[in-house]
Order: structure tokens, then C-alpha cells, then sequence
């Protein structure tokens, strides 16, 4: 039973469709089929039921799961006490975060990480949030760099900060130039300005269109989607080129506003446009005291930069 073998059943269990799985852990299908094989012959026994609605967890394979997770928390409860016993000078903590966040945080992290605990072995694993979700639930990773609300999982974590966000438009976008003109160069917009506007949006399964849907139907609005991207930086260079509008969390808006140029709008208070950056962890069992301090230090390192969080 390894990790990767867990990660396999435990991802296919929740998805009901070794297909979906594959997509999720990025493997083609056939391979996880194959290791699927291998894992029950190895046990002698059948995981999964096969039916019209999908794949649902056997007797055999729940059980399987079941020990995976006491043993998952057989191991963190180890290195927390052994943690515990060495102090937070020494030790290894193994950090997640997204290709962009690391960008952003992880200059002045590993600067003062290093000056404050030089002997901590720090790992770290980039990867998207949906993955990395899934690693921090598992408990392959102590500690993830995500933003909340979380898309599958109900983790634990600690607070770093709270993003705005932003309605990016082209910059000779009418309703912008009018209300701007009042001497606001970010203008809180309307519904009424939200019901004129086409959307270049983020794809369904990140979790920024998850907050980009709340927004809208704060504004009492279906949106119209003109395009559907992964990629902020492709919806913010859409847009300053007059193609849309887009929705921009504060630190991308800041770190391609230059690049691109796109005007931006606030959204009002109530329509509660944002979201948190935390450093999310496993429940069921409490923090190691190097994982505490990283944590400490990664609230102080986002404090000090205005362009990731107001």
C-alpha cells in the first residue's frame, strides 16, 4: 500500500469513473486501469462495484480505504510528536503551493525560512489547487498554499489573508470612462453595468469561477461567456484588448495590469467579492510546531506584499 496506490483508489472512489480520475490525478486512463488491476490482485479482492451509475466502493475496497487512513494518521501523529520533541528548529515540512503563488510568496518565505530555522528540511511541491487539495486531504503534504472556498474537500487551515476581487473591462469601456470620470480610477460597479457586460471566464473547475458565478448571481445575473480559459492572464489580455470582460483576483490584476492595461471596477461590499488565502492542512490531527512557525512566517511574508493581498 503506497501513497500513489492510495491516491489512485481514494481518487477513483470519489469521482465514481476511472475516467474522471484520470483526468484529475493526470494519467492516462488505460494506466490507471492497469494499476487499478494491480492493486486488487495484489489483495485478492475486487474494489469497486461496476454498474449503470458508475463505480461505488465494495466491502473490500472500503476497507482498504479505511486502513489507508488510519494509517495516514498513524504517520502524522508520529512526525507531530516527534516534531514536537525536537522543537521547531529541526525537522521537515513539506509545502504545496500553485506555480503562481510560489512566484509571489516564496522569495521572501525561503529568505526568512532559512535566517530563523536553518536546520528544517523545507520541501516543496508545485501543483494546481485542485491537486494540491487533494495531496493536503491525504496527508502527502503538511502544508498547502490555497485559496478558500475550497472546491472538494473540507480541510483545516490557517488564515493568511483575504483578496479582493476585481471586473476587469477595456480601458475605453463607456460605463468605465463615465463613472470614472467622478475621479474614482476604481469605480464601484452596478448591476446594471453587470447586465451589459460578456465575460471571458475561467473554466468550471477552478475555483476562481467558483467565486466569479457567486459574484454574478449577487448581481442578479446569468452571465454571457464569450470564452472559457484556464489562464487569468489570457482572460486580462482578452480584455484589454476590447474582448470582454474578466474577473481578476487584486495580486493578478496587480501583477498584469502593466503588461495588459485593462481598466477595473470594485464590486459593491455586499456582493462579498473575494477570496481567502489560507494554508490548509488535514484535519483529525493538529499541527507539527515547524509547520506552526512556516505558517507564521508565510502570514508575515504575504503582510509585507501589497501586490498579493489590500
Amino acid at each position: 500500500m503506497t501513497d500513489r496506490e492510495i491516491s489512485y483508489v481514494s481518487t477513483i472512489a470519489r469521482c465514481g469513473s476511472i475516467t474522471r480520475a484520470a483526468e484529475q490525478l493526470f494519467i492516462a486512463q488505460p494506466s490507471l486501469t492497469q494499476a487499478l488491476h494491480r492493486i486488487e490482485a495484489e489483495y485478492g479482492a475486487v474494489f469497486f462495484h461496476r454498474g449503470q451509475g458508475g463505480l461505488s466502493l465494495t466491502e473490500a475496497g472500503q476497507a482498504y480505504l479505511n486502513a489507508a487512513e488510519r494509517m495516514k494518521q498513524t504517520y502524522q501523529r508520529m512526525e507531530y510528536e516527534i516534531g514536537e520533541a525536537a522543537g521547531a528548529r529541526q525537522g521537515r515540512v513539506t509545502l504545496g503551493i500553485t506555480p503562481f503563488q510560489s512566484r509571489m510568496i516564496l522569495p521572501g518565505l525561503m529568505r526568512l525560512y532559512r535566517r530563523r530555522f536553518p536546520m528544517m528540511d523545507l520541501r516543496l511541491l508545485e501543483n494546481s489547487s485542485a491537486q494540491l487539495e487533494q495531496l493536503a486531504w491525504e496527508g502527502r503534504l503538511d502544508l498547502a498554499v490555497l485559496h478558500r472556498p475550497f472546491r472538494d474537500y473540507d480541510l483545516e487551515y490557517i488564515s493568511l489573508c483575504r483578496e479582493e476581487i476585481y471586473l476587469a473591462v477595456p480601458p475605453d469601456d463607456p460605463d468605465y470612462l463615465a463613472a470614472s470620470a467622478k475621479g474614482d480610477p476604481l469605480p464601484v460597479v452596478t448591476e446594471e453595468i453587470m447586465s451589459r457586460k460578456a465575460f471571458n471566464m475561467l473554466t468550471p473547475n477552478q475555483r476562481s469561477r467558483q467565486v466569479a458565478d457567486n459574484i454574478c448571481a449577487a448581481a442578479g445575473i446569468i452571465p454571457k461567456i464569450l470564452f472559457s480559459t484556464t489562464s487569468f492572464a489570457t482572460s486580462l489580455a482578452l480584455t484589454a484588448d476590447g474582448i470582454g470582460a474578466a474577473f481578476a483576483p487584486r495580486s493578478f490584476a496587480r501583477h498584469y495590469a502593466r503588461q495588459y492595461r485593462p481598466a477595473f471596477f470594485r464590486f459593491p461590499p455586499a456582493w462579498n467579492a473575494g477570496w481567502e488565502l489560507v494554508a490548509a492542512y488535514a484535519p483529525n490531527l493538529p499541527l507539527s510546531q515547524p509547520c506552526l512557525e512556516l505558517a507564521r512566517i508565510m502570514q508575515e511574508c504575504v503582510a509585507s506584499m501589497p501586490e498579493v493581498c489590500p
